[in-house]
């Protein structure tokens, strides 16, 4: 009988240690984790706490906003001269292995948002995002090109 109490013993034990009863404990407490975060925002809304946000988002320089100018490249049939007309001059310009000459046209986006919880604490944040297009120039004429 103590042979049995034994086994039934080292059972439990490898069940109890199992992945599949630690992934089932993980999503119970993600699950109270949740429905306590639920209540918070609730009891922060009902005593006339109110979340704000804004965010604000703009092109500080370089013409990737400008997406029907970008829509008008046509590689084959838009020239170098409309590019440089409609796009201004190129941050930089460089070679390729094939001795194409590459116009680099480079953006920055620049994103600010505001968080805040009325009267307990406010977070700004920025956030800048740098394209970079490349347009390759072959006998006077846009080959290809492509954002980075």
């Amino acid at each position: 009988m103590s042979n049995l109490r034994l086994q039934l013993a080292r059972t439990n034990r490898r069940v109890a240690d199992s992945p599949v009863r630690t992934a089932c404990l993980r999503a119970r407490i993600r699950s109270q984790l949740r429905l306590s975060l639920a209540a918070l925002a609730v009891a922060l809304g009902v005593t006339g706490c109110v979340f704000v946000a804004s965010s604000d988002s703009r092109y500080r320089s370089g013409p990737l906003h400008d997406f029907e100018i970008l829509n008008a490249i046509e590689p084959g049939k838009t020239t170098k001269a409309w590019v440089l007309e409609n796009l201004g001059p190129p941050a930089s310009a460089y070679a390729n292995d094939a001795g194409n000459e590459v116009l680099r046209y480079v953006s920055l986006k620049e994103r600010d948002t505001e968080l805040a919880v009325f009267l307990l604490f406010a977070v700004d944040l920025s956030d800048e995002e740098i394209k970079t297009m490349h347009i390759e120039v072959e006998n006077g004429r846009v080959k290809a090109y492509w954002i980075e």
